[in-house]
């Protein structure tokens, strides 16, 4: 499979062995290239097989970028199953013009390569223009997030989140998935997908391991990252102070526990966290739902401060906040890509500037929670 090298106006993307589809092929389903690989006789089984190379979130981007690229084909009056380089070209430019990152329109390609069965990357044009749109618009690194980790934690250890034993579930599952967030640097993805019960869940005297369900993959889905331990570390978990006990609150292990006992009467899911209350009460709780809890945790703690909550607080940020902390207390960065499921340390370091190594299990959420001593 390969785009046609030539860079002569008019060249098209090549199809080996004469691949055919209709002049206008649909897009509606998410596998934009089912049309194609059924031509190639494909048995069915290993046509389903390799339609699972994609996770089904990529396969619901690829879709909307080909039906967008069909659409603008049918106005431009393209052959959209054999576009010329130039073509493809105009097509990119009107994302460019309309403010499209450099990340979306490499999606874009993929997208349209996938759909062509085609390499469109590996054409000197392409890659061009790639370059050319890196200039034009560089990516822009976003700053540290605009709230402060330590006014959350200070205000977690106070009503409406504490006493534990008295609150009300909206409040646990907010402060229980909060702390899991914070401490591990997890995706919401992979938070949602925690186990409740063991082998998937255990606690110890020092700590709780966290693992998620086993069908779950990872968005980074190496050897490593997948079915991987998460192991938060308890925290003041002997207070003999009063200092101590007020830390000892935001102890995740103590938080889980409370959680899974607050939630087993109406438990119907095998994840972790479940919905507190209406009509799914006791499922499981959505991607979306997990990233309203961590803002609204954001945004109550604030308030509780009598604070302006900071505003556009994206559930992302937890893990940004987390790692920039962890970097702050000379956290390994080895053990900050471990809980972050990074695939190396050029990830850390491009977002998160720092470059050196060493090692320590639990040192990543047990900095964290440490990072409330800050302010004294």
């Amino acid at each position: 499979d390969y785009l046609g090298s030539s860079p002569d106006r008019g060249s098209t993307v090549s199809e080996p062995g004469s691949l055919s589809r209709a002049q206008s092929p649909k897009a509606n389903c998410l596998e934009v290239d089912r049309p194609l690989l059924t031509t190639s006789g494909l048995s069915e089984k290993v046509l389903n097989t390799l339609l699972q190379s994609r996770k089904p979130s990529t396969n619901r981007a690829y879709s909307r970028v080909v039906k967008t690229f069909q659409k603008w084909c049918f106005v431009q009056k393209v052959n959209a199953d054999k576009p010329s380089v130039n073509e493809i070209l105009e097509f990119l430019q009107q994302g460019l013009d309309k403010g499209l990152s450099l990340n979306t329109l490499k999606v874009q390609i993929s997208a349209i390569s996938a759909y062509l069965s085609s390499q469109l990357s590996a054409d000197p044009l392409i890659q061009r223009f790639l370059k050319a749109a890196q200039r034009i618009r560089p990516p822009v690194l976003n700053p540290v997030p605009q709230w402060d980790l330590n006014i959350v934690l200070e205000q977690l250890c106070e009503p409406p989140f504490e006493p534990l034993k008295e609150i009300d579930l909206k409040y646990l599952s907010l402060k229980t998935a909060f702390l899991t967030a914070i401490t591990s640097a997890s995706r919401v993805s992979e938070i949602q997908a925690l186990a409740f019960k063991e082998p998937y869940l255990q606690f110890f005297p020092d700590q709780v391991v966290l693992r998620t369900l086993p069908d779950f993959s990872p968005k980074v889905a190496s050897k490593v990252n997948i079915n991987q331990e998460i192991r938060l570390p308890s925290f003041c978990p002997n207070p003999s102070t009063e200092e101590e006990l007020r830390y000892h609150s935001l102890d995740v292990c103590r938080a889980l526990k409370r959680y899974l006992l607050q939630t087993e009467s109406f438990r119907k899911s095998e994840n972790l966290f479940v919905v507190f209350s209406g009509k799914n009460k006791g499922l499981t709780a959505s991607k979306l739902t997990l990233s309203r809890w961590l803002k609204d945790t954001i945004q109550t703690c604030y308030i509780a401060a009598k604070l302006s909550p900071p505003i556009f607080i994206k559930a992302h940020s937890t893990r940004a906040t987390s790692t920039s902390w962890a970097e702050r207390l000379l956290v390994p960065p080895n053990q900050i890509c471990k809980a972050a499921t990074w695939s190396s340390l050029h990830t850390f370091s491009k977002h998160y500037r720092l470059d050196i190594d060493a090692l320590q299990e639990t040192a990543f959420g047990r900095a964290i929670l440490q990072s409330v001593y800050q302010k004294k």
